[in-house]
């Protein structure tokens, strides 16, 4: 019984060191479903990832090319690949830096075959 207790114990002592948020910030558009993970520690380290599909009618395209911005500033990427009508936004981490705050509003911008549209990603509390 001790030992249960014990570990028990231990368990909330390790939870309770990991002090970090996870955020899943997501936006549609007509054509673009966005999903963005966001895992924040200790407030200066940070891990996204996250996908983009295409839900719009006829056939994805081959790539598209987006940006994002946050009030930390934005990234641009060009030539994504489009695979079973998914983009990969990728992975990303930083340590030492300004992270995104979870009451935040993401900007994106999608382009591909002539087209262009606007989406707002907000966290889903």
């Amino acid at each position: 019984m001790k030992k249960i207790i014990l570990l028990i114990a231990l368990i909330f002592i390790l939870s309770g060191c990991a002090n970090g948020d996870r955020y899943n910030f997501t936006g549609s558009s007509e054509n673009w479903n966005v999903s963005y993970e966001v895992d924040v520690k200790n407030g200066d380290r940070e891990r996204t990832n996250g996908v983009i599909t295409f839900i719009g009618e006829g056939t994805a395209p081959e790539f598209i090319d987006y940006r994002m911005e946050s009030n930390l500033g934005g990234t641009k990427s060009t030539g994504v690949s489009v695979k079973d009508k998914v983009a990969n936004l990728g992975n990303d981490a930083c340590e030492g830096c300004s992270v995104i705050q979870e009451n935040e509003e993401i900007t994106m911008e999608i382009e591909w075959d002539g087209q262009t549209e606007n989406l707002i990603l907000k966290n889903n509390e």
